[in-house]
């Protein structure tokens, strides 16, 4: 871990979504790795048994290319149940998709808003420790930012109802109101010694990777939910709460308090 550790530092900070891109990679090699040794002695018995009956089946329909046919889709079939990615795995590479796409449009913050964004990070020491896939902090405030990938999932809003899949994200909502307070908590006390930082609010918000989400920006419970595309708007509000030197406090009051997510082994 440490090792990991030392050469996140010699690379820079991290990127969005780096540790999840690491473990998608890690996890698809040993996977594959795995269906490849379970295909090689799984022939052993499929293998005769498709040639078998492409035989029987080009014998008896008396046309030996059906039969020739038979066996290939008959070992594409087999191949594709071999090599199908499970979900799990599916999960974190859409995972890692979504806030590599966020961190693009951050990006855009960055270059004309006077921001600067920390990703893929961990607060620890502060009670539970959680993931903090983007934190923006710039003159017009501090702000959370975790993003969801639910493209082809049912989305469905009501009033500051949510719900995904017919599942209620009110739970999910809350999460990011406790995180973002304890984070705020964390911050001002990490850049207590210049005052103009003062107490440190942090505002949550949902970045929403989909086709369609009408009705956006939109408070969920005190979550701000959007599409990564209001992002720039959102952030870019005409408010100013912090001069440039506070603002300068304040991230290095982060950087020494966050550390990277894939130093944790988190995933």
């Amino acid at each position: 871990m440490a090792t990991i550790g030392r050469a996140a530092r010699r690379d820079g900070p991290p990127r969005a979504g780096q540790s999840l891109q690491a473990a998608y990679t890690q996890r698809y090699g040993a996977w594959i790795a795995t269906r490849r040794r379970s295909a090689a002695l799984s022939a052993l018995w499929w293998g005769p048994l498709i040639v078998a009956v492409s035989i029987i089946a080009g014998y008896s329909t008396h046309f030996p290319l059906f039969g020739v046919l038979y066996f290939v889709l008959g070992t594409a079939a087999v191949l594709d149940v071999l090599f199908r990615k499970p979900d799990a795995l599916v999960r974190v590479r859409e995972r890692a998709a979504a806030e590599s796409e966020t961190g693009k449009v951050l990006r855009a913050v960055e270059i004309r808003g006077r921001a600067t964004v920390l990703h893929d990070r961990m607060l620890t020491g502060f009670g539970e420790p959680f993931e903090i896939e983007h934190l923006v902090l710039s003159p017009r405030g501090a702000f959370l930012i975790d993003s969801k990938q639910w493209h082809d999932h049912d989305v469905r809003m009501f009033g500051a109802v949510m719900y995904v899949n017919h599942v209620d994200q009110a739970p999910m909502f809350k999460r990011l109101v406790e995180q973002a307070r304890a984070l705020g908590e964390a911050l001002t006390e990490a850049a207590a010694l210049d005052e103009e930082v003062g107490i440190v609010t942090v505002q949550p918000l949902l970045a929403v990777h989909m086709d369609k989400l009408p009705g956006t920006p939109r408070n969920m419970l005190g979550v701000t939910v959007l599409t990564p595309e209001q992002l720039a708007s959102t952030l870019r509000s005409p408010d100013v709460r912090w001069s440039a030197k506070a603002v300068d406090s304040l991230i290095l009051a982060a950087n020494r308090l966050l550390v990277s997510k894939q130093s944790t082994g988190a995933v």
